[in-house]
């Protein structure tokens, strides 16, 4: 059984409208689920580097840091893959670039509304959104 672990990022880009940025990608343990952008951190990058870079390559677009929701864990097997992740969940403000899939292993990308969102969500996703989503309604910038 193959395993993944370590740390990883992902990013709540909100849009007008409480809409935000969702993707869909082609590869296990992922296909099927809609999920933040992001992914796993590479040697020598901060957390931070990583949430700037996955969102460029996944997206597209150029995007600041501008809060932080949060420090999850996600642990479990799917499709024979055991999977042991430390995301940290980034909101980011989009500054540059093109909303274009750019990343072969996207399937997909949508905007959805924070009150119908997809399901399933990828792993933790649906927690941090939820998280997310508290924070702007007791009025703390996350």
């Amino acid at each position: 059984m193959k395993k993944y672990t370590g740390k990883t990022s992902t990013a709540i880009i909100p849009y007008p409208d409480n809409k935000i940025l969702l993707i869909k990608r082609n590869t296990r343990p992922f296909v099927g689920f809609w999920a933040l952008p992001g992914g796993r951190m590479d040697p020598g990058e901060s957390i931070e580097q990583t949430v700037i870079r996955e969102v460029k390559e996944e997206t597209g677009l150029d995007a600041k840091i501008v809060g932080v929701v949060g420090e999850y864990i996600e642990k479990g097997v799917r499709e024979e893959i055991e999977y042991e992740y430390y995301p940290t969940c980034f909101v980011m403000q989009p500054v540059g670039g093109e909303l274009k899939k750019q990343d072969s292993e996207i399937q997909e990308m949508q905007l959805f509304s924070l009150a119908k969102l997809p399901l399933p969500l990828a792993f933790e996703h649906e927690k941090m959104i939820e998280d997310y989503v508290s924070h702007l309604k007791n009025g703390v910038k996350p």
